[in-house]
């Protein structure tokens, strides 16, 4: 099917805009004006069918098929005032033919329609989106609200006494020596008394 790109363009749109135009010169008589009811009646039902007609082109598939039910509805409401005007001698069944006959052509017009918009995508519906897929290669984010890890051990603390030297490697302390001793005195060598002579 064609796009159309105005609702003009729609065969179930002239076809009701025809029957519009027959309709309004049936209900200008002056027997049909002087029935008001039926008068507003006929002609409400008769401008329903083309309004709901381009209210709906704007709108999705779904909701335009749902305006057509509407319309549809409006033409069984114009059939049935034409019905009563019949019976109230405004029009013959001559006059109302040619609105019979365009009527019989819009019914199929509105289902084809129908079918069409309920079985087709809307066209500016874009189609769905893929969740990208992440590379386990990338690097695993890191909070930055967390200290870096063993600055409780880092040696360039600051917080340390820096006159400390009890655990200075480097340390130049002589040892300490034994006082008990004379320096003076010297001790012989012991020898041994078994050995023989």
């Amino acid at each position: 099917m064609r796009a159309a790109k105005r609702y003009e363009d729609l065969i179930v749109w002239q076809l009701a805009d025809q029957i519009r135009v027959l309709v309004f010169q049936l209900t200008s008589r002056e027997s049909f004006t002087r029935d008001l009811k039926l008068h507003s009646q006929t002609e409400d039902a008769v401008n329903s069918m083309c309004r709901n007609i381009a209210e709906g082109f704007s709108c999705k598939h779904k909701e335009f098929a749902r305006f057509l039910q509407i319309s549809r509805r409006s033409l069984d409401e114009l059939r049935d005032s034409f019905r009563a005007a019949q019976l109230k001698r405004y029009v013959t069944a001559h006059e109302y033919e040619p609105i019979w006959r365009l009527a019989h052509r819009l019914y199929p017009a509105y289902a084809e329609l129908s079918h069409y918009l309920r079985t087709t995508p809307d066209p500016d519906q874009p189609p769905p989106r893929r969740k990208p897929r992440t590379s386990r290669t990338d690097p695993k984010p890191t909070r930055t609200d967390r200290e870096p890890a063993g600055t409780d051990r880092d040696p360039a603390r600051t917080d340390r006494d820096p006159a400390r030297t009890d655990r200075d490697p480097a340390r130049t302390d002589p040892k300490p020596t034994r006082t008990d001793r004379d320096p003076a005195r010297t001790y012989p060598k012991p020898t041994r008394t078994d050995q023989r002579s």
